[in-house]
């Protein structure tokens, strides 16, 4: 009997939360000029793509639950390209162009996915290339490292693996392209993917098969739960010098990997004068208490980090010795678990905007001034700091956040910044001559399935008013119908509780 209260309450909450999501998505339908996907996006890349010379529209290359990944147009919204192929949701992508001297330059796109394995994408013909079986278990993560030829991947399984692209210096695209089968080749235009096929609950993606496989050169083991994230960093020289543009790089690479219980891990790449490829860890430490969702290593060496535990870290890397463990600077407690963060100096350096924009679970998306007094970095400051996880009350405004913005409906995870070249207009979009005019613009992704765009600085400068819900009390022969919650006041508590845990 008391199991049945407590699941008659968890249906009521559910359907209470479903339904404010529906009345919340028809009030900011379209706020934030929206480019609505099929299904959720998991990982987004933006590439500014130049065509003789000239910058053309800006891309946004999506990651979907929905097993495909998909090229958009970002002035005009409109899909460009589906790559299909992949049988489980796809979590990750990265660029590859590889150097050879009798081949015209190619652009390669390489995704992972659910499925386990990683696939490579000729950009330019639009096929497919190559499957490689990666993991035992999801490929939750990758980045190519262009001065090593390696592409890492991160898994669900624990493992990190190190992957040759140097077989793709080689490879005859255009004959590849021609004998590729159909099945592969990614759509056309603004066709849309077919549903994917509806698993059972706990049931594993339909098993992939290997297509001219690239080599694994290493296995990099340590981790103890599912890797999260994955970034990278050029090893500079040791120097006295403190500017960092002075320092001649090494030639090795030191690769952060961070898991779903707040490890980080920092590991030293590089290649022998043979050619192998050589791996060794170099630091582990642990700056959160749950998952790393997002990380942003800067050309200065400050590490930026969003955790599950409510938190966004600001820490200091050695840019020459990567065994030293980085040093936490400024923590910013939320309430609730941030997904995705953009330091926006970092990500549009022409700017110089002092401002640091993070993506939350809450659905809200925050703007921080690094150059308030709450945002200076304080070594000393973090390290008296016992962080245990425990964010900040719900409702309430982190310290050093001067604007918060309503848009999404479910959970932010992905930021980015773009540029964006406009015809010059008038107010009344009077032609002012056809001149080019640039404009920033900040890209949020969200399980809502949507991609919002905002116009930098009016997201900042713009005050809206929050949206407030206000329950609608069924009456019936004048008097109020009251439903009394089979559910203590603490059990009710301790059902919300659980119920976050499990979003």
């Amino acid at each position: 009997e008391e199991l049945g209260r407590k699941h008659f309450a968890h249906r009521s909450l559910t359907r209470n939360r479903a339904a404010v999501r529906a009345a919340r998505a028809e009030a900011l339908e379209s706020v934030g000029n929206p480019i609505k996907l099929s299904t959720k996006p998991l990982r987004v890349v933006i590439r500014q793509p130049q065509t003789k010379g000239k910058r053309a529209e800006p891309e946004g290359w999506v990651a979907e639950s929905g097993f495909v990944v998909r090229r958009v147009g970002l002035d005009s919204g409109k899909t460009k390209q589906l790559y299909k192929g992949h049988c489980g949701p796809v979590t990750s992508l990265d660029f590859y162009r590889p150097t050879t001297g009798t081949q015209l330059t190619r652009d390669l796109l390489i995704s992972g996915s659910w499925d386990k394995t990683f696939r490579v994408w000729d950009i330019q013909t639009k096929t497919h290339l190559s499957t490689t079986i990666a993991h035992n278990d999801f490929v939750k993560a990758l980045v190519v490292i262009p001065s090593l030829k390696v592409l890492v991947t991160g898994s669900s399984d624990k493992d990190l693996r190190v992957w040759d692209l140097a077989p793709l210096e080689s490879w005859d695209f255009a004959s590849l392209a021609s004998s590729t089968s159909g099945t592969s080749t990614p759509a056309e235009d603004n066709s849309e993917p077919t549903p994917p096929p509806q698993l059972r609950a706990g049931a594993a993606p339909p098993a992939a098969l290997s297509h001219r496989p690239l080599p694994c050169l290493l296995a990099l083991k340590a981790h103890t739960r599912p890797i999260e994230q994955l970034a990278y960093y050029d090893l500079l020289e040791p120097s006295d010098d403190d500017d960092e543009q002075l320092r001649k790089k090494t030639g090795r690479t030191a690769l952060l990997s961070a898991d779903s219980m707040g490890a980080l891990k920092i590991w030293e790449l590089w290649r022998e004068e043979s050619g192998a490829i050589k791996g060794e860890l170099r630091c582990q430490t642990r700056p959160h208490e749950l998952a790393i969702y997002d990380m942003v290593v800067g050309e200065e060496g400050e590490l930026w980090t969003a955790s599950a535990d409510h938190s966004v870290l600001l820490s200091s890397l050695s840019l020459s010795t990567p065994s030293t463990p980085p040093t936490p600077l400024l923590r910013l407690p939320h309430p609730s678990q941030v997904r995705s963060l953009l330091p926006l100096a970092a990500a549009l350096p022409a700017l110089s905007a002092p401002y640091l924009l993070t993506a939350s679970s809450d659905e809200l998306l925050r703007i921080f001034s690094l150059a308030s007094s709450a945002c200076d970095p304080d070594p000393a400051r973090e390290q008296r700091r016992e962080w245990r996880g425990i964010g900040l009350a719900e409702g309430s405004v982190p310290d050093g956040c001067v604007r918060e913005v309503e848009g999404h409906t479910h959970e932010i995870v992905q930021l980015r910044a773009y540029v964006s070249e406009a015809t010059g207009t008038t107010e009344d979009g009077a032609d002012e001559g056809g001149g080019k005019k640039r404009e920033a613009w900040i890209l949020s992704a969200s399980l809502d399935g949507t991609l919002r765009r905002w116009k930098w600085p009016e997201m900042l400068l713009e005050e809206r008013e929050r949206l407030v819900l206000v329950p609608v009390v069924e009456q019936g022969e004048g008097e109020e119908k009251k439903k009394e919650s089979l559910l203590t006041e603490e059990e009710e508590r301790e059902l919300e509780e659980l119920m976050a845990d499990d979003e």
